[in-house]
């Protein structure tokens, strides 16, 4: 996708990569007696149910969207960006708050997707984990959380905002 915009991936990549470092930093101070598994903490029937959500979601969305599967990087596209600046632009401070969540939401979720790639290689940070006490399982629920909280902050984005339009 050509129409990204600078800033948003600029900010997504700095998100991202302090997530890695907040996850390296947790991964160095671990601590060295590992937790014992509670049983029941997997959550595996709630994110197969996220999973077809999400599955249902893309799919619908990829369809209709000119950008085909690229949609999936609409969140960083120069129209959502516009849209943004575009509703802090407006004299409306309920606009301004709604708006200003929502990214803040966005950019934590990715920097929380950051620090569990490092931070989850500690049992401790697994281990009742949704989809734990494994890395791979706690991982997938994860980014399934992820995914969905992305699609659903872009979705309430494009209703909070309003239509850019070019200068």
């Amino acid at each position: 996708m050509t129409n990204l915009s600078r800033p948003a991936v600029a900010v997504a990549a700095v998100a991202l990569l302090l997530g890695l470092a907040s996850g390296v930093v947790w991964y160095v101070n671990r601590d060295p007696v590992v937790e014992r598994h509670t049983p029941g903490t997997e959550a595996w029937v709630p994110h197969l149910v996220v999973l077809a959500v999400v599955s249902v979601w893309f799919l619908v969305v990829s369809n209709r969207s000119p950008a085909g599967w690229q949609v999936i990087l609409a969140p960083l596209g120069r129209p959502t960006a516009a849209r943004i600046g575009a509703a802090f632009r407006t004299r409306n401070p309920l606009r301004w708050l709604a708006v200003g969540f929502l990214v803040f939401l966005e950019v934590y979720v990715v920097w929380r997707v950051g620090e569990q790639v490092v931070a989850g290689l500690d049992p401790n940070f697994t281990h009742n984990a949704w989809g734990g006490p494994s890395y791979l399982g706690a991982m997938a629920c994860h980014y399934l959380d992820a995914a969905l909280l992305l699609a659903v902050c872009h979705a309430l984005l494009t209703v909070a905002t309003p239509p850019s339009h070019p200068r």
